[in-house]
């Protein structure tokens, strides 16, 4: 199809390759200068982090870190209560946050990663909430004694809502103007 001379009521033809991305709520926005260099230092930095508190406990049973090993550790102290019966053990050490954080972490690492899909942030807003509600009722039935600590759904429920944030955070960051 094509434009009239104005520019107004244009649509993209169905074969056209912008078609299927609008029509899933994505876009195409072009990248301003200097966005590409923003972009993969954040994705960078994501990734770092979320793979820090995995790093911490495997580097520490293999080598000996001594204070700066419990430095690293001490840095998650104010993110998570790290009750151990929760946490997670790499190689016999503790992990430095509960099984739920340690997902959340490796969810962010994941989302940077990736990043994909790229949605608008108003396709992002229900995902998000859902993913959050599953995790709280993950954490009401535990707390409130309906089941046993299960790691596994502990670390399903974070590691999905620390990859939607960061997929999240990414494709909005991607799509800011310079």
């Amino acid at each position: 199809m094509t434009a009239p001379a104005s520019g107004r009521g244009s649509v993209a033809a169905p074969g056209h390759a912008d078609a299927p991305a609008q029509a899933r709520g994505r876009s195409k926005a072009p990248e301003p200068a200097g966005a590409p260099s923003l972009l993969r230092a954040a994705r960078g930095a994501l990734v770092l982090l979320g793979a820090l508190p995995w790093c911490i406990p495997l580097a520490r049973s293999r080598l000996p870190l001594g204070e700066l090993g419990a430095a690293l550790d001490r840095l998650f102290v104010p993110m998570c209560h790290r009750v151990p019966e929760r946490s997670l053990a790499i190689e016999g050490v503790l992990m430095p946050l509960c099984s739920r954080c340690a997902g959340i972490f490796a969810g962010v690492a994941a989302g940077a990663a990736i990043a994909r899909p790229r949605l608008a942030m108003t396709a992002w807003r229900p995902i998000l909430v859902a993913i959050s509600a599953m995790m709280v009722v993950d954490v009401a039935t535990q707390d409130l004694g309906l089941r046993p600590v299960w790691h596994a759904t502990r670390l399903a429920t974070g590691l999905a809502f620390g990859y939607a944030v960061a997929a999240a955070f990414l494709t909005q960051l991607a799509r800011r103007p310079g």
